[in-house]
């Protein structure tokens, strides 16, 4: 008799390739976008404002508003809390381990309106990976760069 019980081992997930950001966690199904076709949807170039330690900055950006992108992931909700949604942050990490977190009710338009932008063209240089610019913020502190991921995570109540 086998005491021990049986493990299932999630199947190897070929790694990404140099253009690609995986869209991942608490979601009914991961899913890739490539940064080519979150270019082919971005908005206008915009000028972003930010302060660095040594000066003032402007850069000029291109990309999709990241609550575009999220509205196409499914989260996995619980129908038994109300507006459940708004209990998920967004991870975004690049490929150096750099992360930041955002929530998702500060991004989505009807609450906080972050305009964070996946920018896919910056001081007019077409990215490889795209950027997470966070406009509103006085600093770039925030800014994600070569990101290759959004992970999506339920903050559980206590």
């Amino acid at each position: 008799m086998d005491l021990l019980p049986e493990v299932r081992v999630p199947a190897q997930r070929p790694p990404l390739g140099a253009d690609e950001v995986l869209v991942s966690g608490a979601v009914r199904q991961e899913w890739v976008i490539t940064t080519p076709d979150l270019h082919a949807h971005a908005g206008l170039p915009v000028d972003v404002h930010y302060v660095t330690t040594r000066r003032r900055e402007v850069h000029h950006v291109q990309g999709v508003p990241l609550h575009q992108v999220l509205q196409r992931t499914r989260l996995l909700l619980d129908e038994r809390r109300k507006m459940d949604h708004l209990n998920f942050v967004v991870q975004a990490r690049s490929e150096d381990g750099f992360q930041v977190l955002l929530s998702w009710a500060e991004v989505d338009p009807e609450f906080g309106g972050c305009p964070a932008l996946l920018a896919t063209r910056y001081n007019g240089e077409v990215l490889t990976r795209p950027t997470l610019v966070v406009p509103t913020d006085g600093r770039s502190s925030r800014y994600v760069r070569r990101l290759c991921g959004l992970h999506l995570v339920r903050v559980d109540q206590r």
